[in-house]
């Protein structure tokens, strides 16, 4: 026995009214490796091939009962007999013959009395043609299921932007039915104005042959099928064929990952209680503030706020009394406060406010403000409750060309206000008002 030089042994059914044709043909076959079954007319051998399924068909065109034509066409019908190669074997060779055995399903047309030689090398080409066509359906249906289930979006895009292939993370991710993306464009899953732009980026990809997107990693927005939009992680690779070149994008949804970095940020940079920028973020925001007010030639006012009877309340009231009293307070604190200026908690009861490009007049009119609400009554506890507030202001440059002398003048500004009797605002540079007390 020869070695047929395929992996498993092919089966072939072999179907001849002539017994020894049918014999003659077996020994042939035998000879070379493969696993042979005989039928004797086509009846037989649809029979046959439906109980077990053959790797390929050599069917005699005039039999009786069923002759090789009919069932070369209810082979072909059953769902297993869709890919077997299926040869002719016939001792006529007019055209109206041959185009009866192509139109019947059959893939070869071989003459009688048979050429051996011809005959091994048109079942191995169709072996060959067999098994290649099933190892790329294979290597198809793994690539799905691997796509498929990745958990990760892939999108395949071409040259013009229309998606040609998407997977089910894709679907699910952007809320819709795969069939609605593919043949559209992938600025769909855009929100303005990454959508106008796409197509630009692929236009200027292929008139410069360059790209700062292929092979890196980048942020950007998506949209989903409902309208709402999320933070996706992209990754583009190019693929080029023979004839065309695609892009693959891989999209991953970063909404946790950017929740997750901004309640870290927020926890790093602001107050818990009263939601104010912390003493970490006052100081870097008071460093860039000066930084930029030093280049432009403006002012910097800052004003140190500090609630008088705070203890007071924490002592007589509670603690629970006096976190609300810093929540009420804070938010007085900001009503005045502008847009690019920065208020803060310092820690317990001091606050800041930063005012940028501020005269002493709007500095004044600030802390006059922020004196005046804190004078007014709080409902802490089911109590009304009053309390007051010790303000400094200092200038920079005017004071300080510094930021820890800046925030050094502004407290001690407050201080004079302490000193003064509580309730009132102090200017480092001597400037100062008071209020009554309701204490």
């Amino acid at each position: 026995m020869e070695f047929v030089g395929f992996q498993k042994q092919p089966r072939i059914l072999v179907a001849d009214d002539s017994r020894s044709a049918r014999e003659l043909i077996r020994n042939f076959l035998e000879k070379h490796g493969y696993d042979v079954t005989l039928a004797a007319d086509g009846k037989e051998a649809v029979r046959k091939f439906r109980e077990s399924p053959h790797d390929l068909v050599l069917m005699d065109a005039n039999m009786p009962v069923v002759d090789g034509y009919r069932a070369c066409t209810e082979i072909r019908r059953s769902v297993q007999g869709e890919e077997t190669g299926i040869i002719m074997i016939t001792a006529q060779e007019d055209d109206e013959s041959v185009a009866k055995a192509f139109a019947a399903g059959a893939e070869e047309y071989i003459t009688k009395p048979i050429h051996w030689v011809v005959l091994e090398k048109r079942i191995h080409l169709s072996l060959e043609n067999r098994y290649a066509h099933e190892a790329v359906i294979e290597a198809r249906a793994r690539m799905e299921a691997i796509v498929n289930t990745a958990p990760d979006a892939i999108v395949v895009i071409n040259t013009q932007g229309i998606m040609e292939s998407v997977n089910r993370a894709a679907g699910r991710m952007f809320g819709h039915g795969l069939s609605d993306m593919i043949g559209q464009n992938v600025s769909m899953l855009m929100p303005s104005p990454y959508r106008e732009k796409h197509d630009q980026y692929i236009a200027s990809y292929f008139a410069t042959h360059t790209t700062k997107i292929l092979g890196m990693t980048r942020e950007l927005i998506g949209i989903r099928k409902n309208g709402t939009t999320f933070p996706v992680e992209l990754t583009v690779s190019e693929v080029r064929l023979r004839d065309r070149i695609l892009f693959t994008g891989i999209l991953r949804d970063i909404t946790e990952r950017k929740e997750a970095e901004q309640k870290i940020f927020y926890q790093a940079n602001y107050d818990a209680l009263t939601g104010l920028a912390n003493r970490a973020l006052f100081m870097s925001t008071l460093d860039h503030d000066l930084k930029q007010a030093q280049q432009a030639g403006q002012s910097v006012a800052l004003i140190f706020v500090d609630l008088d009877r705070f203890k007071w309340v924490n002592d007589n009231l509670g603690h629970a009394a006096g976190d609300e009293l810093l929540k009420a307070a804070s938010r007085r604190i900001r009503e005045p406060i502008q847009a690019g200026d920065t208020v803060a908690r310092l820690g317990g009861d001091e606050f800041t406010v930063i005012l940028n490009q501020c005269s002493p007049e709007r500095a004044t009119e600030a802390s006059r403000h922020i004196l005046q609400r804190l004078n007014e009554v709080f409902s802490l506890e089911g109590e009304d409750t009053y309390i007051s507030g010790s303000l400094g202001i200092a200038f920079f440059p005017r004071d300080s060309q510094n930021l820890h002398g800046l925030l050094k003048c502004a407290d001690e500004a407050m201080y004079r206000s302490k000193k003064a009797g509580r309730n009132a605002c102090h200017d480092y540079a001597g400037g100062s008002f008071s209020l009554p007390s309701h204490y």
